[in-house]
């Protein structure tokens, strides 16, 4: 079989691992699952991570004692007090109580909800944080994993996105098979979705000029311990066939105005395509979590980008697919006196990677983010391939 190639484009410090680690997992009380994007911190520290999507998760801690705080917005905060390093520390969270939204005679109350939170995101967009964060992106084909990216990047935040980076460690590797697939700017993608605050331009997204194009819904409410979390929903009423929109789901603070996730459904993402068609446009999804802890507004904390395609090339039908994870692990305010990259859909990721030397060291048993199952077993191949550094597995 001939070898094809696809691409596709969208046309839109790290500190020496000293420090301990804790290894675990954060489970649902009542059902025993793993959950996803869980924020799990050292009180009075800047050590935090994200659980993966099984729920598992590797913390740094400069010793012991150690208290450990993890806090998602459908669960009831913990807090658990460490005098020694645990061998598999199990987390349980208790689901926060929901409360379906009555039928009510204000059509307004959602708007109203959403119209507060957007006032108080745009009052503080001019404010920038600096953080340290990791990125993985995963590609399959026909779901066997085939391309890994991994980097970790310094980056300058605001609520409307990622506005610089700085690339400072990278590794890539790729299993070639009779057809390969990449997207040379998923990072763009996902750091165009990494604020609260969406694009005014290129698309149509929600934003305080077009609250009435959309349907908004107050969907639930969440019942946390300082105040309730409205989970208001935003459709757009007018699309139009092949038009690019956003569908969101906000999560918001009722006694702050404060946006703690978002959730987007894009639809008709603009993509160009080399030695392959598309009949339908990707299937897009993004959620974003935002840490409130001790500012004004929630920082990012994380963002997964699912994107997944069905294409056809040389007569053969592929399943596409790319997921990533950025996970911020370090607030550092020294970043603000470095110069970034500005954001740019014709950056290429794999280009950026190739621009800095493999450090082999650096990445043996780095433990800053934990790998899911797949990732994890596709890691290990091409590790024991010797394939990262080398582009292709040998």
């Amino acid at each position: 079989m001939k070898k094809v190639a696809i691409c596709i484009l969208l046309v839109l410090g790290f500190l020496q691992l000293k420090a301990q680690v804790i290894q675990g997992k954060v489970i649902d009380e009542t059902t025993g699952n793993g959950i996803p994007f869980v924020s799990i911190g050292i009180v009075g520290t800047n050590n935090a991570t994200v659980s993966n999507d099984n729920g598992e998760f590797i913390l740094r801690t400069n010793g012991y004692p150690a208290k450990v705080r993890a806090s998602h917005i459908s669960y009831l905060l913990s807090e658990i007090d460490l005098n020694e390093k645990p061998e598999n520390l199990i987390i349980k969270l208790n689901p926060a109580t929901l409360t379906l939204n009555v039928v009510t005679i204000d059509p307004f109350l959602g708007q109203r909800i959403l119209k507060s939170a957007l006032e108080l995101a745009t009052a503080n967009s001019e404010i920038f944080y600096y953080t340290n964060a990791f990125y993985r992106q995963l590609t399959t084909v026909n779901d066997k994993p085939t391309q890994i990216y991994e980097l970790f990047y310094d980056l300058k935040w605001n609520t409307k996105r990622v506005q610089g980076w700085n690339a400072r460690q990278s590794r890539f590797a790729e299993y070639k098979d009779d057809i390969s697939f990449s997207l040379n700017n998923q990072s763009y993608l996902t750091f165009s979705y990494s604020g609260y605050l969406l694009p005014v331009k290129g698309g149509t997204f929600i934003s305080l000029n077009n609250l009435a194009d959309y349907t908004i819904t107050v969907e639930k409410y969440i019942d946390q311990a300082d105040q309730k979390i409205a989970v208001v929903s935003c459709k757009y009423k007018k699309a139009k066939r092949k038009q690019y929109h956003v569908n969101s789901t906000y999560y918001i603070g009722l006694e702050d105005s404060k946006i703690y996730r978002l959730e987007n459904n894009v639809y008709n993402l603009p993509i160009s395509t080399s030695d392959a068609t598309a009949k339908y446009p990707p299937a897009v999804s993004t959620i974003a979590t935002f840490n409130g802890n001790g500012h004004p507004v929630p920082i990012l904390e994380s963002v997964s980008t699912k994107f997944l395609i069905n294409i056809t090339s040389k007569g053969i039908p592929i399943k596409a697919g790319i997921n990533s994870l950025l996970t911020v692990y370090r607030e550092d305010n020294n970043l603000s006196k470095l110069n970034f990259e500005e954001l740019n859909r014709k950056t290429k990721d794999k280009n950026v990677i190739e621009s800095i030397v493999y450090d082999a060291n650096f990445w043996r048993d780095n433990p800053v983010v934990k790998q899911t199952t797949l990732e994890d077993s596709f890691i290990k191949m091409m590790e024991s391939k010797k394939a990262f550094g080398t582009m292709i597995n040998p």
